[in-house]
């Protein structure tokens, strides 16, 4: 669908993407990533087989000592779009002594035991189905904005916590820049009592990342951390979408907080064009500098 200024349309869809349509020959292609590289229960077991068994460690979710899964970070729905005919995928590092490589899984590490790794799964399953053609949502478009109601708030929002949460516990250097203090703790009480919290509690900017008029989905960024009105935000990029959230203990002001995930079920949501994002900007032309492109 073509960009419509000063429009209004509105219905009801199947899928976000309804309103973004999927990109086909974009900046960044089938089997191709953007990988930088900067700076509960005490008797759970792996439902599935592993050729190495698995230590016992200590769930970073419910604290309980346990065989750990091999969790993502970013949940494996999200790199489907990235997978080539062999279901590969290119991770570039902008570091110059850091080969690129071919993977044919996300980012995984021991984190979660088996009961945890099923308590955040109901918000992913949510997520994968509000993105791919299982929840019917009203979406209104005035403009380059999206307004979206009849979403399930505890979900949405539980489901950009553990994102957040998860980038912050992990010890793989994709997501180094992710430190949330005293906040990691805060969430992760909040994700084991399945607490959403309120609207301004580490509230989420959503916006749907584009390529003139089709949606960029073939991409994958590891957060980075900035500014915004003075409070931290990571900003994280994956399925199309770009994840802002801020992390404060002060109030957000309210021209702000309003464009998060309200507890009624709208929120709205931003058509960001790509070009306009000066952070991906740079971080191609550094890739290009490198050479990392050149594949």
């Amino acid at each position: 669908m073509g960009r419509q200024p000063n429009t209004a349309a509105s219905g009801k869809y199947t899928r976000v993407a309804d309103l973004a349509r999927t990109a086909r020959n974009t900046l960044f292609h089938r089997g191709s990533a953007e990988c930088i590289r900067n700076n509960a229960s005490p008797t759970c077991s792996a439902t599935r087989p592993q050729k190495i068994v698995a230590s016992v460690m200590q769930c970073a979710l419910c604290r309980c000592e346990a065989q750990l899964k091999n969790s993502h970070v970013i949940p494996e729905f999200l790199y489907r779009s990235l997978y080539d005919d062999i279901h590969r995928f290119h991770q570039i590092s902008v570091d110059p002594d850091q080969p690129n490589l071919f993977l044919q899984k996300g980012l995984r590490e021991p984190m979660l035991c088996e009961p945890c790794e099923q308590r955040l799964s109901a918000s992913e399953r949510y997520m994968s189905l509000l993105l791919n053609g299982g929840v019917s949502v009203d979406v209104q478009r005035v403009g380059d904005r999206l307004h979206l109601s009849g979403l399930d708030y505890p979900k949405l929002k539980l489901f950009q916590l553990s994102i957040l949460w998860r980038a912050s516990v992990s010890s793989l250097s994709a997501f180094s820049q992710v430190d949330l203090g005293p906040h990691e703790e805060r969430i992760r009480k909040m994700l084991l009592a399945n607490d959403p919290g309120p609207t301004e509690a580490y509230g989420c900017l959503m916006f749907i990342l584009m390529h003139q008029d089709e949606q960029l989905h073939g991409l994958i960024v590891p957060p980075t951390w900035a500014r915004l009105l003075e409070q931290k935000a990571y900003r994280f990029v994956f399925g199309g979408l770009v994840f802002l959230y801020v992390v404060s203990s002060t109030p957000t002001p309210k021209f702000v907080s309003t464009h998060f995930l309200q507890q009624s079920g709208s929120v709205i949501i931003k058509l960001q064009q790509v070009q306009e994002l000066r952070f991906l900007v740079d971080t191609v032309a550094k890739m290009h500098r490198l050479g990392k492109l050149n594949i």
